[in-house]
Formats: structure tokens, C-alpha cells, sequence
């Protein structure tokens, strides 16, 4: 008589609903706690990025220096007392700092491109015709740079806000007031030197972060939302209305201030108009900065208004305090 072999029949188990549930919970937890390091990191390394950018603009800035014993001024200004719009045609060449010092970062064919398409450095850069018809700018104030984009900004390298030409997010230090007070490193025809830095390089802000975007849910300038435009390296545009602070130029595409009053703070402005004129940036909390020393710094947009303002002031002989 056979003995028939009995199996246990294999059980087949699996997830239920509610384990599976649990386990999606569970993953989705851990996307969300990640996310906020995934993005911290990232800007972390576009932090850095833009503090080497900096970095290479100091650089740049003290080789020019050596070269020619003074620093560029912010724009060029062969007619700075014109009164109306119509005097800007008189105006040469209107070119930027970022524009005088591309040949000390590496871009020395865009500088000679510049030369060439205005007669020698001869005319103004929105005069490619040299026809006295402000209406035609250069095709190199076109070009976008890389070094002179925060990685941190939304906005490409060409800057939709200011006439599609390119951007930059780093503007000269002006001084503390919007009605060009001189008391920074450079501004229109400025021609100064490092010994004329008297509170010292390394207590001097040389250049500042501009960023290029809009707010929305905020009313950080004035009671209105801030819209930061950022600025261009070509240089200063023509405008078509007579300011008093600068005719006929739109001198904040290069040019920052700062500390003057809560009008002029990182970040946010008492005034509605003050978005075009202060520093700003993408990265949290603050902006980077490069001091006269070359050294690169991140300034808190908490820092304290007379910390600030000193920080702007080339030779207030008051005590900074730390920052």
C-alpha cells in the first residue's frame, strides 16, 4: 500500500491596502524632509558660484588698477551737466566698469568688439551708426556673460527688465545717497584710486549684488511690491526724462546705494522707488558683496543702518563694528 505524499499548500502573502498605505506615507515624509536639503545645497553651491564671480571682479578691478593707478569710473560721462534727454546724443561713451574691465576677465575680444563698434570708444554705445540717433545700441551690449550673472537669479543673462540687453547682478558702490553724494568707490567720471580709500579696503564696500525679480505676496518697497531689474555691464541707457540726480542717463543700470535712511536698505526700501537703487539678491537673508580688499563677504539685510551706511563710505573715519 503506497503512501501518498500530502504537501502543505505554499501560502502567498503580500502587502494590504493599508500597509501599502502606509509605506507611501511613509516615502512621502521622506521626500519632504529631503526636499528642503536637496535645495539648501543647491543653493549652497550657487552661493559659492557667486561668490567666486565676485571674486574674479575684485581680481579684475585691482589689475586695472595696477595698470592704470586709478579704478574705472561706473559709466563714462563726457556731458554730465546736460539738462534734458535731447543732450544725451553728446554723451560718450556712456560705458560701464563691467565694459572697461573685460579685458582682465578674459574677455578681451568683446572689449575690442566694443572699440570697434564705437569708432574707437568715441560714441556713445547706443549710437551704433555714430549718427548722433540714439536709437540703434552696439550688437555687443547684446551678449550675455556668465560672469556677471548670479546663479541664484530667475532672470536668464539677457535682462528683459532694462531694454533686453545684458544683464549683470553686480553694481558698483555709489555711496549712501541716491542723489549721487561720491562718497562710494565709483561713479559717473569718478577716477579713484585705493589711496583714496581712507577707512581702509577691507572696510569698504567696492561692489553689491542687484537681483532681477518680482515680488508677489509682499510690500516691501513703500507699501508696493519690490520689482529688483537688476542692472547691465554695457553701461548707463539714455532715458527720455529729465532727472535731476542725472539727466538724460539711467544711471542705476550700474550704479548702488545704500544706508541712506530706511530708504536705502538690502533687500527692502521705504520708498516705492527704491528697488531700482538698493542691493538685493536671491540667496536668503542677505547679499554678497566684494570689499575693496578684494575679500568677499555676505552682508545680512538685518545689518544695523550705520553699520551699513559706513560700509558705504570710503573715508567717514567712523568705526564700523562688526557686521
Amino acid at each position: 500500500m503506497s503512501v501518498r505524499s500530502r504537501r502543505s499548500p505554499i501560502s502567498k502573502q503580500g502587502f494590504t491596502l493599508v500597509e501599502l498605505l502606509v509605506v507611501i506615507a511613509i516615502i512621502g515624509v521622506l521626500i519632504a524632509l529631503l526636499l528642503p536639503a536637496v535645495q539648501q545645497a543647491r543653493e549652497a553651491a550657487r552661493r559659492m558660484q557667486c561668490s567666486n564671480n565676485l571674486k574674479q571682479l575684485g581680481v579684475a578691478l585691482h589689475n586695472y588698477h595696477d595698470t592704470f593707478n586709478i579704478l574705472p569710473p561706473a559709466f563714462v560721462d563726457s556731458n554730465p551737466e546736460m539738462n534734458s534727454p535731447v543732450d544725451a546724443v553728446d554723451n560718450r561713451n556712456s560705458l560701464a566698469w563691467s565694459a572697461l574691465i573685460l579685458p582682465f576677465i578674459e574677455q578681451s575680444a568683446l572689449h575690442d568688439q566694443i572699440g570697434n563698434e564705437t569708432g574707437g570708444f568715441a560714441f556713445n554705445w547706443y549710437d551704433k551708426n555714430h549718427d548722433d540717433n540714439l536709437s540703434d545700441p552696439i550688437d555687443s551690449a547684446k551678449v550675455g556673460l556668465e560672469a556677471y550673472s548670479c546663479p541664484s537669479d530667475t532672470m536668464p543673462l539677457i535682462n528683459s527688465f532694462r531694454s533686453n540687453f545684458g544683464k549683470t547682478n553686480y553694481k558698483t558702490n555709489a555711496g549712501n545717497n541716491a542723489a549721487r553724494d561720491k562718497k562710494g568707490i565709483m561713479w559717473a567720471n569718478s577716477k579713484l584710486g585705493f589711496r583714496d580709500i581712507t577707512d581702509g579696503t577691507s572696510n569698504t564696500m567696492m561692489i553689491g549684488e542687484a537681483c532681477a525679480n518680482e515680488e508677489s505676496g509682499v510690500t516691501n518697497c513703500g507699501g508696493d511690491p519690490c520689482k529688483f531689474t537688476g542692472g547691465l555691464w554695457i553701461g548707463a541707457r539714455k532715458t527720455s526724462t529729465a532727472y535731476s540726480w542725472h539727466p538724460g542717463v539711467t544711471s542705476h543700470d550700474v550704479v548702488s546705494f545704500g544706508g541712506w535712511s530706511a530708504n536705502m536698505l538690502i533687500n527692502r526700501s521705504g520708498a516705492n522707488w527704491g528697488d531700482d537703487w538698493i542691493s538685493s539678491s536671491m540667496h536668503p537673508g542677505g547679499i554678497m558683496s566684494v570689499q575693496c580688499d578684494g575679500s568677499v563677504r555676505f552682508l545680512q539685510e538685518n545689518i544695523e543702518l550705520a553699520t551699513y551706511r559706513r560700509l558705504r563710505d570710503r573715508s567717514d573715519g567712523e568705526v564700523l563694528g562688526e557686521y
